[in-house]
């Protein structure tokens, strides 16, 4: 078995951390992701606080949330994602975590407004 499995600080690199954080949308899913550790979330559930927190319209986050970015969480393997059940699990990560943290203590709490969506 991969070591790397066992230690969450050892999945991902700095570098790729912030890749995973410079998306806003990303930023609100995790944070929220966080703040609900103990169980799955319902995607429907995660499509509300969205859309409650960002200015994009529902039809536009369900469809980059299934095909962009909890794929790309689950791939560097800070989230869990069950398509078919349509839950989503967070797998605790404590540097991606001291990153979030440092963000909201800095005043960026994902709610501004970009002028461009990154694919990213």
């Amino acid at each position: 078995m991969d070591s790397s499995s066992d230690n969450p600080d050892k999945r991902c690199s700095l570098d790729e951390l912030f890749k995973l954080l410079a998306d806003r949308h990303r930023r609100h899913i995790l944070t929220y992701l966080v703040t609900h550790a103990d169980q799955p979330v319902p995607l429907e559930a995660l499509v509300e606080h969205l859309e409650r927190h960002t200015d994009t319209d529902r039809e536009r986050l369900v469809i980059r949330l299934h095909h962009l970015h909890l794929p790309k969480l689950a791939d560097y393997g800070v989230i869990e994602y069950n398509s078919s059940l349509q839950l989503v699990s967070y797998t605790e990560h404590p540097r991606l975590e001291a990153l979030l943290q440092a963000g909201q203590s800095l005043g960026d709490d994902g709610t501004e407004s970009d002028v461009n969506e990154s694919n990213s």
